[in-house]
């Protein structure tokens, strides 16, 4: 069978810069949202407590406290978060059903501040929220379909169906830890994170629908017969970006790729919040 993507290189790779521009993987300036609001990504709050921003990101679960304070968590642990979004119970009317952005992309607009170390920003009315059209490839003039992920291998690799048969696919640009107990000779002191990686990627991606589009710097499999692609959610996620800014994964420095200036700067933000593997520490023997 013919391979789609690896025969229309120059079309897709204009296609994966616009999806990596949307997701805030490029880091580019855009057109500031009203009262002139500077856009950043949710990974990017460190670096702009004091400023009056739009922060956009995936919501992983909505908390509310005993004293009835509702947090807008945009990763599991909201302790090692880059970034928050708080309502406090005197404004807590004004939002009547906060769960409904539990697993959406949002874009969250206000004054950033720090509490605790920790950057958010105080909800006092509902406009400050906005859920973003999901930016889909199948938008874009001769977009590749999308696939569904039948199983989670690891933190890197997964099977998709492509409908003619299962294949399997590696992530370009990550080097996650292996889930076994058996140590992997290339890195043997970060394997101890293994499982947790693995389980964060079956969470993102099992039975999802994903789009596969490939690297013109890349071969187009590995030498394990494996597809080589940057694997993109329906709502625009770019799965790679998001495992190493979460802390999930390494940026793959051994062989060149287009976006790894972009995940260089994705993972030392991780390492600077001590995120997910960053934040572990290997089991002494």
């Amino acid at each position: 069978m013919k391979d789609f993507f690896y025969k229309n290189k120059i079309r897709i790779t204009v296609i994966v810069a616009a999806f990596l521009i949307a997701a805030s993987i490029l880091l580019a300036k855009t057109d500031p949202p009203p009262q002139s609001a500077k856009r950043i990504d949710c990974t990017e709050a460190p670096n702009h407590i004091g400023e009056y921003t739009c922060v956009s990101g995936k919501i992983d679960h909505v908390s509310t406290s005993k004293k009835g304070t509702i947090s807008l968590n945009f990763c599991p642990d909201y302790k090692t978060c880059p970034f928050s979004a708080v309502i406090f119970n005197e404004d807590a009317s004004k939002f009547p059903n906060p769960k409904q952005y539990e697993g959406k992309t949002l874009e969250i607009t206000g004054l950033i501040k720090s509490y605790q170390g920790r950057p958010e920003i105080v909800l006092k009315a509902p406009d400050q929220i906005k859920i973003p059209p999901p930016v889909r490839p199948s938008s874009a003039k001769g977009a590749p379909p999308g696939y569904t992920v039948v199983e989670v291998i690891d933190g890197d690799t997964i099977k998709v169906d492509i409908g003619e048969k299962i294949v399997t696919v590696r992530l370009i640009g990550i080097d996650a830890p292996e889930p076994t107990e058996i140590a992997n000779p290339h890195n043997q002191q970060n394997d101890y994170f293994g499982p947790e990686a693995a389980q964060y990627a079956k969470q993102l991606m099992e039975n999802q629908l994903v789009y596969l589009i490939p690297d013109p710097m890349q071969s187009n499999r590995d030498k394990y017969d494996r597809l080589l692609r940057y694997v993109f959610l329906e709502d625009g996620t770019l799965v790679n970006a998001k495992l190493i800014a979460d802390g999930y994964a390494y940026n793959y420095i051994y062989e060149p790729f287009q976006f790894m200036k972009q995940f260089d700067y994705l993972e030392k933000q991780a390492k600077e919040n001590r995120l997910g593997l960053w934040k572990a520490k290997k089991p002494k023997n």
